[in-house]
């Protein structure tokens, strides 16, 4: 019942808040409290699922279930819930700032407030629906339902950009999603050639007679279904929607496209190799660093010299996503902390860049200068969060990094450790030339912004380098 309310629960706020019409701050309020509700209840159920509470029932069922002994659903589940309340606690401030400093007296310049809220909402659930999953073929509805829930949202801002954009993300993930369903197909065509016992497409019975499946039809399953979902995660050459789709879209937007959704598009892969024949288990794996360290490669190519910093963020979340992809297949415990940390960093970042863009109305690199003169606490901000997404102590991410490039062995190590250093130096040098500096006559300069649009962000970073230290004392680095 707790499962089935957990995914109810935001299409049931979409309507309340689709109902508010012109009353914005009710609107912002009602998702604030989806957003918490929606935490609670989900903190409710990871922590009686452990300790046994009553009132909640974790078995399998036929379409939904959580599996406390699975640490990526259980990390995608309270990652995706967590930074759904920080998004719409920022929102209350983000949006009216946002009205008043861009819309110059046009308010036809945005979505109504109420519709965009509602679609967020919604789009949590479709989230909250994937993660809960228990069947490929609900996962697959769910997939596609995120797609059509959050294009909506790249185009807050009415302009020309912002619709390409959202076209763009939705003819090509809707691309992917057709070969993720093929894929799904296929493998069930390949359970049902060997004499398969498992009956549909539920996880557990297809887990219990995997290998059953005819191998050769597996491996053509998972090839396409690695490349439909692979498309939605943003793993290189599929990831051509994300940097327009992240740098058009609202902060707010972005950093749940990155910091959420990629995460759930990670766990239909892992869904799928999970059920793999033993026979073909090297192969997936061997798939899947291949594509991670292409991926890390073209992001690392595109980061250097990146002249919008929102695009420079989307790429970031292109490598790390790579990243994710090498250490599922290294088989590597550290891979819940990698997405967590990640997800957390990542979104602190976009709603620092938001306000950045709400501060200088621009996301060229080469018009701003000086932040530390102008912006003392943003440029704080964008300064650690660069840092601690690049892997810098005492960053977490450093810890999964570094084990990441000890397990992989001489070749592969070598290769990450070398991508990862010009990924550093390329977000480093866009940091650098950002904060420092004199923000003289030529450069933008800042609009005044609110001082709440610091607290969320503020509070990420000082928790996540908090933990990073905490890690750094505790955890023993394989050395």
């Amino acid at each position: 019942m707790l499962l089935l309310l957990l995914s109810i629960l935001p299409f049931a706020f979409a309507m309340l808040i689709a109902l508010c019409g012109e009353r914005r701050r009710l609107a912002r309020t009602l998702l604030a409290l989806c957003g918490a509700s929606h935490a609670a209840l989900t903190f409710y159920l990871l922590t009686a699922a452990k300790f046994g509470l009553p009132g909640v029932n974790v078995s399998t069922s036929r379409y939904i279930a959580y599996t406390p002994e699975d640490p990526i659903q259980t990390t995608v589940l309270a990652i995706t819930s967590l930074l759904f309340l920080f998004v719409s606690i920022h929102s209350t401030k983000w949006i009216p700032a946002e009205r008043k400093l861009e819309s110059h007296g046009d308010e036809s310049a945005f979505m109504r407030e109420n519709v965009f809220l509602a679609f967020m909402a919604t789009f949590l659930g479709s989230m909250t629906v994937v993660t809960l999953a228990s069947n490929f073929g609900l996962l697959w509805v769910a997939i596609e339902a995120t797609t059509l829930l959050s294009a909506p949202l790249i185009i807050f801002h009415r302009n020309a950009g912002s619709i390409e954009a959202m076209w763009k993300y939705m003819l090509i993930c809707s691309v992917g999603i057709g070969f993720a369903l093929f894929g799904t197909m296929l493998m069930a065509h390949s359970a049902q050639l060997s004499g398969g016992t498992a009956a549909g497409l539920d996880f557990a019975a297809l887990h219990a007679s995997r290998d059953s499946f005819n191998p050769v039809w597996f491996k053509a399953a998972f090839i396409i279904a690695i490349a439909g979902y692979g498309t939605k995660m943003g793993l290189a050459p599929f990831h051509t929607w994300l940097p327009d789709a992240h740098s058009e879209a609202p902060a707010t937007v972005s950093a749940l496209l990155s910091g959420s959704l990629l995460n759930c598009s990670f766990l239909a892969i892992t869904r799928f190799r999970a059920i793999a024949p033993s026979s073909v288990a090297t192969f997936c794996d061997k798939l899947m660093i291949a594509l991670g360290v292409f991926s890390v490669a073209v992001a690392a190519i595109f980061i250097v010299r990146q002249r919008d910093f929102k695009r420079m963020l989307a790429y970031s979340s292109v490598e790390h996503m790579g990243l994710v992809l090498i250490l599922s297949a290294l088989g590597s415990k550290l891979l819940p902390m990698h997405i967590a940390f990640h997800s957390l960093v990542k979104t602190t970042l976009f709603l620092v860049a938001g306000n950045i863009l709400l501060a200088y109305g621009t996301r060229s690199v080469q018009s701003i200068h000086g932040m530390f003169a102008k912006m003392p606490v943003n440029a704080a901000l964008w300064t650690i969060g660069i840092l601690l997404i690049c892997g810098t102590p005492p960053s977490p991410l450093f810890i999964t990094e570094f084990s990441l490039v000890f397990e992989g062995g001489l070749v592969l190590g070598c290769v990450i450790l070398f991508l990862l250093f010009i990924v550093f130096c390329g977000m480093s040098h866009t940091m650098i030339s950002m904060t420092m500096g004199s923000s003289d006559d030529s450069a933008t300069q800042p609009r005044e912004t609110p001082r709440a649009l610091y607290a969320v962000p503020l509070g990420i970073i000082a928790a996540v380098t908090a933990i990073g230290i905490a890690a750094f004392l505790t955890i023993t680095l394989p050395i």
